[in-house]
């Protein structure tokens, strides 16, 4: 099987959960770092454009990519920070079968301990899970200069790689 059809499925892994999208190969982050905006569009003379590669819709505008999961997929948005308010990192929820999931750029899993392993450099403490709110959402478009950028890539990737971030039964191994 190919690692894009693989993408497709939900995976078994260790004996505690599933996972399907980028995280089925191997290094999600390394996955991500092979999407290159130059798929989609012409990269822009501009030294301070941050998306290189969607490995930034991960580490950098997750809340960007979270907000484009809402409009294009309805999924629930929720910040996970750290009680020292020094970073934070957004994704999706989904409760499906008496099982929750856990969404980002990297795809879908069941394990929060595998779903943590990409973001503790951002949560390092102790941590609170929230939804996001109107004024997170106003807040972080106030602190971003390329917000059309990133609500546009992120959307073009979620499309491409639809198969990463669908929760169909049929995908289930």
């Amino acid at each position: 099987m190919s690692q894009i059809s693989n993408r497709k499925q939900f995976c078994t892994f260790n004996k505690y959960g599933i996972h399907k999208g980028f995280y089925n190969d191997g290094d999600p982050r390394q996955a991500l770092l092979n999407v290159r905006y130059t798929e989609f569009w012409e990269f822009p003379d501009d030294d301070e454009f941050p998306y290189w590669s969607a490995e930034s819709l991960l580490c950098g505008s997750c809340n960007h990519f979270v907000v484009a999961l809402y409009k294009l997929m309805g999924y629930s948005p929720y910040i996970i920070e750290g009680k020292n308010k020094k970073g934070f990192h957004a994704f999706c929820q989904i409760y499906r079968n008496r099982q929750w999931y856990y969404v980002d750029a990297r795809g879908i899993t069941s394990s929060f301990d595998e779903f943590m392993e990409g973001i503790k450099t951002f949560v390092t403490d102790e941590y609170t899970i929230r939804p996001v709110e109107s004024d997170d959402i106003k807040g972080w478009e106030e602190d971003s200069n390329y917000n059309e950028e990133a609500y546009a890539f992120s959307e073009a990737v979620i499309n491409k790689y639809r198969e990463c971030y669908t929760f169909e039964k049929e995908s289930f191994i």
